[in-house]
Order: structure tokens, then sequence, then C-alpha cells
């Protein structure tokens, strides 16, 4: 039998042999690296509201009509890494022009929608109706000192009335930029008429208008904001953005003074900033768009 030594001098090599492995184990543990959790790029960021604003279009039951699915798999598609394509980081990209109109003001809230411009620098265009300007012209006379673009929304809003002959177009607009002038002083003739040129506006209504100087216009990226009274009218914007951004022509966007835009407006605004999109508003050396 092996002696009380022999048995205490075997037990301390066992304790002395695992407690290397455990030293040993514990070593090689440190050397391994922890994963480095990488912050999402800015385009990473940008695709990821293209795909947040597809699949609420989905859940809406139904897509734009004018979005075709190649144009929404083109804002679908993998997007380059900045690191790679430098060139792509929107942080140094070109800066960018974009036009927001708000139609049927002015309105109780214009002075917060001019707040929420004024601290997004961003210039707009207001298209008004005259009984509006009437009911609140402290509001039209801010939009004026604030470098705002002002236009004729005409006075009715009533397609029964105002579409009655090329004569009742022009003459509602001619109405509505004299209180315009009166109001502010400034002599506008930036006209968008009631729905929009199509269908009302035949070629014989557009020439009347024309021969008076006036500019009519539309636009090419709606809202929608009198049907998606909430966040989804910023996803909707979004997606047409992304479709109408390498298009040559100006990005003229439709929103309304109503309540609901104003609380979405920051969120569009923040989104089209982050893009590097200048705000500013038209004038009357630009050549118009409209409706096709």
């Amino acid at each position: 039998m092996l002696s009380l030594n022999s048995k205490i001098a075997r037990w301390c090599t066992v304790v002395c042999l695992v407690g290397g492995l455990i030293t040993s184990s514990s070593a090689v543990a440190s050397q391994v690296k922890k994963p480095i959790i990488q912050q999402p790029s800015q385009q990473q960021k940008h695709k990821s509201a293209y795909n947040h604003s597809d699949e609420v279009l989905k859940k809406l039951g139904t897509k734009p009509t004018r979005f075709t699915d190649s144009e929404t798999q083109l804002i679908n598609q993998p997007t380059p890494d900045t690191a790679e394509n430098p060139a792509e980081d929107t942080a140094n990209a070109p800066s960018k022009t974009v036009y927001l109109t708000f139609d049927d003001g002015p309105h109780k809230i214009s002075d917060q929608i001019l707040s929420i411009l004024d601290e997004f620098d961003a210039k707009a265009t207001f298209f008004m109706l005259d009984g509006n300007i009437r009911n609140f012209p402290e509001a039209v006379k801010r939009m004026a000192e604030s470098g705002h673009s002002l236009g004729a929304h005409g006075v009715t809003h009533d397609k029964m009335k105002i579409y009655q002959s090329p004569q009742t177009v022009v003459a509602e607009m001619d109405q509505t930029l004299s209180t315009i002038k009166e109001i502010t002083g400034i002599d506008s003739t930036l006209i968008r008429t009631p729905y929009g040129s199509v269908p009302y506006m035949k070629d014989h209504y557009k020439k009347a208008v024309s021969d008076k100087g006036y500019q009519l216009w539309d636009w090419n990226v709606d809202s929608k904001d009198w049907y998606y009274r909430d966040k989804r009218l910023v996803d909707y914007t979004i997606v047409q953005v992304a479709e109408k951004a390498k298009k040559d022509e100006p990005l003229v966007i439709l929103l309304h003074e109503r309540e609901e835009t104003l609380s979405q407006l920051p969120e569009l605004l923040e989104y089209l900033k982050e893009l590097n999109y200048n705000f500013e508003g038209l004038n009357a050396g630009m050549t118009p768009i409209h409706l096709k």
C-alpha cells in the first residue's frame, strides 16, 4: 500500500495539472476577439426605409397604380457598401432640390407649418384660396416675409363653378392673385387649379391662363395626405421620391394644409434632408410640370 506521504504527493500532482488546464483555457479564451458590431451605414438606413415603405403599401392592400413591379424591385435592389463606393455616400453626395407645395390654405395651423419649415431652413410654395387668405391674412404675410412662394388656387374650389369656361378659371385666379398682392405686395403669377390640370383644364383653358401670363403648376409626387392621414402618407411619398429621383424634372410634392399633414411633416422633412435635398419655392422662371 502506498504511504500517506505518497498519496498526498499524488493528489498534489493532480491538483496542479487541473489548475494548469484551467489557466491555459482562460488564456486561450482571452485571445478570442469579440465580434465588432457595426453601425448601419446611411445608405443601409435609407434602404431600410424603402423596404419599410414597400411593406406598408402591401399592408394597405394596394400599391400606387403608377408603380410597376420593376420599379418596386429597383427600390429594393441591394445597396452597395459605402466603403467600397464612397461616391454613393449620401453625406458627401451633391445636394439636390425638392419643391414642397401646399394647397387649400391658409389654415389655422399655417403658423405651425411655417415654424417647422423654419426649423429645416425649408422654403415652400403655397397655393391658396381667396376666402382663406381673407380669413388668415397674418399667416400669408408671414409666408411672404419668410421667403416662401405664393400662388393662387382659386376662389370656390368647386369644379362645377370654376370650370364652367376658360373665363371663369381666369377670373378666379385673377381675384386670388389680386388678394395676395393686396395683403403682401407680391405680384405673383403662379397658379394651381383645383384637382390639378387633368382632366378639367382643356387646351383652350390652358391657353387662356397662359395668355394672362400665369404659370400653371401640377406635381409629380402626390403625398395623398387627403387619404393617408397618418404615417402612411410619409411612406407613400418616400416610395415616389425614390422613383422620381433620377428623372430629369423638378421634384414637386403635393401636400395640403391639414392637421394630419402637420403631424407628419417633420418626419418627411428629416428623411429628405438626410438624402441631401434642399427645399426651395417655385418661381416664374421655371418651366411648370403638368399631369399627364
